[in-house]
Parts: structure tokens; sequence; C-alpha cells
């Protein structure tokens, strides 16, 4: 038997062949879908959503097809997971430091409150299971798609979850271009206090310009300000989001109700104790990016580069959802983002107003 022979017959050149159909197809789509959101540029419509929304419908149109589960599954998972680690180049700390303590305080504490009525709204008193709880959360709380797309492989969540939280935020996400400005003259609000509330009100990064810009450009400049000290925050959020998980699934397993993975006291604590590949190579992209060796122009091309495998993996993941699983939890997410948006409005509001233009 020749070499050759032997590598067409093994196991992985069978895997690369099952998995190209699909990964062909989402990467066809998903190249389409990211050149026309460029083209278009519309805050309204988000190309990570529209390839969801692609993926979803056609898996529902042709529930029977399998020709693309190899494929798809690829690239809901590990390109997801390459795109994260890419996305680290363009997140450049000084930026958010040298804005000031009090106005980064304020983003620690809407973050982390955000999470935690995510958990407690969503998962304790709605009962959404923990995973997808946490993407709505994180979703909310930091930077929109990305974020929740960074969560969904750190945490292990499924397909149906990375939906439901994406769909139905980016929906109640775009609705707060309109209805936010309205709080500026019922409370008086000043451009760099306006600004402050859209950025961390707002759930997507170009949502937060397109709020924040039809009151003035300060209040865009302040609320990207603020909207990038919350993107700061989703490596620590991901990490600590992760190690809660599996210490509660740890304490499940204990209880007598074992996790799937949690079969051993051995094997619960290297994967309690575990970080990503992906988010540490988010770590180290951020910390290169932030000293200056990656500089601004590279860090924008990354940016690109993430936002387009971004979309061709959200290809893949539309196409493994059922959309009746997105729509029997959609009130309760619904609710839950609401609660959220709620806490964020009137925290800005208030701490807001001890905040002063420098």
């Amino acid at each position: 038997m020749s070499i050759l022979a032997f590598n067409k017959n093994a196991p992985i050149f069978a895997l690369v062949r099952a998995a190209i159909p699909g990964l062909a197809f989402c990467a066809l789509v998903g190249i389409l879908i990211n050149q026309v959101d460029r083209m278009v540029d519309s805050p309204y419509l988000d190309g990570l959503l529209i390839a969801l929304v692609a993926g979803i419908a056609i898996k529902n149109l042709y529930p029977s097809s399998t020709w693309h589960h190899a494929g798809s599954k690829f690239t809901g998972k590990t390109l997801l997971e390459f795109a994260v680690m890419i996305l680290g180049a363009s997140v450049f700390a000084p930026d958010i430091v040298q804005s000031g303590f009090g106005l980064f305080a304020l983003v620690i504490t809407g973050v982390a409150g955000s999470m935690a009525i995510a958990y407690l709204v969503g998962h304790k008193i709605l009962g959404l299971n923990r995973k997808l709880a946490a993407l709505v959360g994180v979703g909310n709380s930091i930077c929109g798609n990305s974020a929740v797309a960074v969560m969904a492989p750190a945490i292990g969540a499924r397909p149906s979850d990375v939906g439901a939280a994406i769909g139905i935020s980016a929906i109640l996400g775009a609705s707060q271009i309109l209805l936010l400005q309205l709080l500026v003259p019922i409370f008086g609000l000043s451009d760099y206090h306006y600004g402050i509330l859209a950025g961390m009100a707002v759930y997507a990064v170009a949502q937060v310009y397109a709020a924040s810009a039809v009151v003035s450009e300060t209040s865009a400049s302040v609320a990207v300000v603020v909207k990038l000290g919350r993107v700061l925050l989703l490596t620590p959020v991901v990490i600590a989001t992760q190690m809660f998980q599996k210490r509660l699934a740890r304490n499940n397993a204990i209880d007598g109700a074992p996790d799937v993975g949690y079969t051993t006291q051995r094997q619960r604590a290297k994967a309690y104790l575990y970080v990503p590949w992906f988010l540490i190579g988010f770590i180290i992209f951020s910390g290169i990016r932030s000293v200056g060796i990656i500089d601004e122009a590279m860090g924008l091309q990354a940016r690109d580069i993430s936002k387009l495998l971004f979309t061709i993996a959200m290809v893949g993941i539309g196409l493994s959802v059922d959309l009746r699983s997105i729509v029997s939890v959609g009130p309760r997410v619904a609710l839950t983002i609401v609660v959220i948006l709620t806490f964020m409005i009137t925290l800005s509001i208030v701490g807001g107003s001890f905040l002063h233009a420098t």
C-alpha cells in the first residue's frame, strides 16, 4: 500500500473531506454577508445577526439535510474560537485607563450588576438554563453579539442558546437607537452625561455610536470610550463565568447529579482550572496591542478579520439551531434583557450625575 493510499484512508482525511461541503457553504455565505454589511454600514443591520438568521432559516427549511453537519460544526466551534483570539489585537487598554477611575468604576459596577441580574432573574426566577442566562448577561453588559460569540465556546453553550441570546438581544438593542435619546429632555442630561448613558446601556458598538451621535459628537466620543471600557472587561468576565459554571457543575456532581464530563474528582479539578486556548490568545494579543507592538492600523485590520470569521461562524451556528428552541425561551429572555437595560439606564443616570467632563 502506498503512502498516498494510506493517507486517503486515514480518519483525518475522512473528517476533512466530510467537513468541506459545510465549511465551504458557511464561508461563501459568511463572506457575502460580511461584504454587504460593510457596504450598507447600518446600525440597524448587523452582519452577525444576519448570518445567524440565514443559517437558522436554512436549517429549519431543510431540517433533514445532513451534508453540512461536519463543516458547520467546525465553523461554529473551532473557527469561532480562532476569531475570538484574533479579536484581542484590537483592544487597546490605555485608551480606557486614561478616561478616569470614576468612569471605569461605573463600567465595572454595570457589568458586574448585569451579570448578576442575568443569573438571578434569568436563571433563578425565570428558569433559563445557566448558560443561556450567561450569554444574555455578557451580550447586554459588554459588547453585544461579539461577546456572546466569545462566551459561548468558553462555557459550552448550545447553538440554540446562542441563537436566542443574539436574536432577541439584537432586536431590543436596535430599538434603543431611537428611544434612548428621549431620556435627554426628561432627565435634563448634558451631552457628556448622555454619552455615559449610551455607552453603558446600548447593545453593540455600532449601535452605541448611532444612539449617541444623534445628540452630539461629544456624546458620541464619551459613549465610545465607555463602550470600550465594557469591552476591556470581556476576558475577565468570560473566565470568571467559566469558573463559576464549572464550580456549579462540580457541586451538582457531588450532590448526586453528575454533569457530562465530570466523572472523577481529578477531572473536575482539571476542568475547573482550565482556561481555553483562545482566551489565552486573546489576552496575549491584547497585551501586544496595548504596548504598541501591534499598531492601531493593524489592530483595525485584526478586528475586520475577526468580524469576518465571526460572521462565517454564525452561519455554522445557525445551521444547528432548531427554531422551536428559541421561541420557547423568547419571552423569558426578553424580560431578562429588559431588567438588565433598566438597571444599566438607572445606574448611568444616577452614577453619571457624579461624573464630570475632563
